[in-house]
């Protein structure tokens, strides 16, 4: 998370907190010499506290505007009122908890793992029936190594136009400006759908080919997404870099992910230490990546390409751990 977003949200988080424990309405000016987080000029104060406003209103949070003297009018003041704050008791069944523990372990090791685990622990404290859930072997995952992941779904909640450096199937890296729509998932890859400022067009971009971080271009609500967008429109025609056939080893019980993907041969010699996987029309990239992932328990026979891609893989692992 950037630093200017973290700063914006513990301000929302004091906002909040000073607005609920007043006991009376809070002036701006007691708002701005208060609460942490205002600084800047009056002017700037002022526009910071109407975008803050806005998004606490947008989270269902009510503001209340009221008279800070009941004989007099002519200041007001803000407050929350904790009714309207505070959630409704809520309880849930045994099956409706496991479900929710199922989708919260689905984003482990992933972006947003935090926010689920978050929501789970809420879950525990608040209801009996709760039984942890034990990881299940098959258990899905949500694969967003990039570490753009969580700037893009922040930008496309608030709104923001952004800016990076993109490179192309063609190999050259040019700047993209754009107004981000959706962020899907196909065939173990993250795509951003976007409409691209300077065209007007939607276009698809590949998160592992961003060669920067978004940059924030304009401010919050910059854009408005139509009523009539519909993402399954734009990833129809998403087309990926294909092995057309690959040879691998792996060790029996291991590489589950994979083995799926292609058939089981059976190995000329008396080796009984591995199994030979054959693969064809792959993913280049999410069979590289289950490889990395197996380590150990994989090995590459052929086409060279794939060997050079592990190797580097590997490579690159071993450095980021050295650093």
């Amino acid at each position: 998370m950037s630093l200017v977003r973290k700063d914006k949200a513990e301000r929302l988080v004091n906002l909040t907190m000073a607005l609920l424990e007043t006991r009376r309405p809070l002036s701006k000016d007691e708002i701005f010499t208060n609460v942490a987080g205002y600084s800047g000029t009056p002017a700037a104060m002022e526009r910071m506290f109407e975008r803050d406003k806005d998004d606490l209103r947008e989270l269902n949070i009510e503001i209340l505007v009221e008279a800070k003297d009941k004989y007099f009018d002519d200041e007001v003041g803000y407050r929350i009122a904790k009714k309207s704050f505070e959630m409704p008791d809520t309880d849930f069944d045994s099956s409706e908890i496991y479900w929710l523990s199922v989708a919260a372990n689905i984003w482990r090791g992933a972006a947003l793992e935090n926010l689920a685990q978050d929501a789970i622990f809420k879950i525990q404290s608040t209801n009996a029936d709760y039984v942890p859930l034990e990881p299940l072997a098959s258990m899905p995952i949500i694969q967003t190594s990039e570490p753009i992941f969580y700037s893009l779904w922040s930008s496309i909640n608030h709104k923001e136009m952004i800016t990076f450096q993109y490179k192309g199937t063609d190999g050259v890296v040019i700047e993209r400006n754009v107004a981000p729509h959706s962020l899907v998932s196909r065939r173990g890859h993250w795509y951003l759908v976007a409409k691209e400022n300077s065209s007007g067009d939607f276009k698809i971009f590949r998160l592992s080919r961003f060669q920067s971080l978004p940059k924030i271009s304009s401010p919050e609500k910059a854009f408005v997404i139509s009523s009539e967008y519909k993402v399954s429109n734009y990833i129809k025609d998403i087309t990926e870099h294909l092995i057309e056939k690959a040879e691998i080893l792996i060790k029996p019980g291991s590489g589950a992910a994979i083995r799926k993907l292609g058939d089981v041969k059976n190995l000329d010699s008396d080796d009984v230490e591995w199994d030979l996987i054959q693969l064809n029309n792959i993913d280049f990239d999410l069979l590289v990546y289950n490889i990395l992932w197996c380590g150990p328990d994989v090995k590459v026979i052929n086409p060279e390409i794939l060997v050079e891609a592990v190797v580097n893989g590997l490579t690159k692992v071993l450095s980021e751990h050295r650093s």
